[in-house]
């Protein structure tokens, strides 16, 4: 997930395996804490995991994912959006989620 177009937005580079793993157990220690300042969740689609969608308590709440790049366009990213935005007014019970996405990439014209 973190390579290739999907990092072009983030942090411009992929990770390596010690940084995913670091970046797991982070995502992990801040599931434990009280009160909770994220929430993280994988995206999950065609049998396998695509992607990650966060949802941070600040001001205004920040909400922000990543999709591996072949998966784009098939809408995954907008259905775990809307998942997340009801738990953010509903169980978290936070503010209106801010965010921002990546510009859009057009798709090549299909061939004729």
């Amino acid at each position: 997930m973190y390579s290739g177009a999907s990092v072009r937005h983030t942090t411009g580079q992929g990770l390596s395996l010690a940084q995913a793993q670091h970046k797991v157990r982070a995502a992990l220690a801040r599931a434990a804490e009280t009160p909770r300042a994220q929430w993280s969740w994988g995206i999950v689609a065609i049998g396998e995991m695509i992607g990650l969608i966060a949802l941070r308590r600040r001001s205004p709440t920040a909400l922000s994912y990543i999709l591996r790049e072949d998966t784009w366009g098939n809408g995954y990213a907008t259905e775990a959006v809307k998942h997340v935005v009801v738990f953010a007014f509903t169980t978290a019970r936070l503010g209106t989620p801010g965010g921002h996405a990546p510009p859009r990439y057009p798709r090549p014209p299909a061939a004729s």
